[in-house]
């Protein structure tokens, strides 16, 4: 149970199930479901175009850098204009860039596009992490994360196979038009989540009297946390990009796929955290960020000495439940650390893990 501190009230005290809540996670599903499902496709498609091993870890590196510019002021903009215009502008930026990918000519077009899906990435996520912080009362705050983390999950379960299911059948152009489609399903479902309710009402967060006084750019209480995070964060930059090629590398059979491994990380994920974010309420957080990174250590070592399919995937269930410990845990501890103003830019800082580790 996290301890009482009195800096800010939670609103509907024990109540968390509510229209805006849950569009919101359908919101979070819907965005997430389009970015997994180029997890494979991108890398793929840099080599179509012609670019080379090392080129595709560059490439792919500057989705990492527009966030490292841009999610630091995302807490700001949340605190200015609200969570849910913030959830609206990089979800357009997603949607639209998606699209640019299917006319480019040559792979470093590919940088600027990933750059601008970066800037959407970099403060969507952000901004329904912080709906989900605004929303849920105070002593159930870690399930509130863990809903989220299912919603995320769920989309990770599916997305990725989907991008490579679509990209070997129909051709990348179609898979890219996918990608849009779930994230503009996301965009205009997200028009119906109500502006005023989602944010941290002025009598919570006390009256502002200058940008000064109001969100930080780099919330110092985060700090920790983040670093703690990006110790995972550091292990999803070669899933996410070398995966495939790791599979070639290794040997596995040529007709798998392996998206796979995305689909059970991400279920094993989700059925951890269905009992996780309760458990960091009730024990602390520590009591499953620590074991959730040590199962992260674990699924590495397997993986790099995977050399047949089910030994890749007991990589990938070790990995899910490792994350599936973490995420919950380690959203929820930001979120204790910090007062009520500072919830964008605490989870903004948590969130540069990916762009620095990922």
């Amino acid at each position: 149970m996290t301890e009482q501190n009195g800096i800010f009230p939670a609103p509907n005290e024990g109540r968390l199930w509510n229209r805006d809540f849950v569009l919101n996670l359908l919101v979070a599903h819907l965005l997430l479901a389009g970015f997994f499902s180029l997890f494979i496709v991108v890398p793929e498609f840099i080599v179509k175009l012609g670019g080379e091993a090392w080129e595709i870890g560059v490439i792919i590196a500057t989705f990492g850098l527009a966030g490292v510019i841009v999610r630091p002021l995302s807490g700001k903009w949340i605190l200015k204009s609200g969570p849910k215009r913030v959830v609206l502008l990089g979800t357009a930026l997603f949607v639209g860039s998606t699209v640019l990918y299917i006319p480019l000519p040559s792979e470093w077009w590919i940088v600027p596009i990933r750059m601008i899906q970066g800037v959407g990435l970099a403060t969507a996520p952000v901004a329904t992490s912080t709906i989900v912080a605004n929303l849920a009362p105070e002593a159930r705050r870690g399930e509130a994360m863990s809903y989220m983390g299912n919603c995320i999950s769920i989309a990770q379960l599916y997305a990725p196979p989907l991008g490579v299911f679509l990209y070997v059948t129909h051709g990348f152009g179609i898979a890219f038009m996918a990608a849009a489609v779930l994230a503009l399903m996301a965009f205009l479902i997200a028009l119906f989540i109500s502006d005023t309710k989602t944010r941290m009402p002025e009598s919570a967060i006390g009256e502002e009297t200058g940008e000064s006084e109001g969100a930080p750019l780099i919330s110092k209480a985060a700090i920790f946390p983040t670093f703690v995070f990006l110790t995972y964060a550091f292990t999803m930059a070669p899933v996410s990009t070398f995966l495939p090629f790791l599979a070639e590398e290794k040997g596995l059979p040529e007709d798998f796929n392996p998206g796979f491994y995305f689909t059970v990380l991400s279920g094993m994920t989700m059925l951890t955290t269905l009992i996780s974010g309760r458990i960091s309420d009730r024990l602390g957080r520590g009591a499953v960020i620590v074991p959730g990174l040590a199962l992260v250590s674990v699924a590495m070592f397997l993986l790099s000495r995977s050399l047949v399919v089910p030994m890749f995937m007991g990589a990938a269930f070790f990995h899910g439940v490792g994350y599936g410990l973490i995420y919950p845990g380690i959203n929820s501890l930001v979120i204790d650390r910090v007062p009520a103003k500072e919830r964008g830019s605490a989870l903004a800082t948590l969130q540069q893990a990916w762009d620095v580790g990922a």
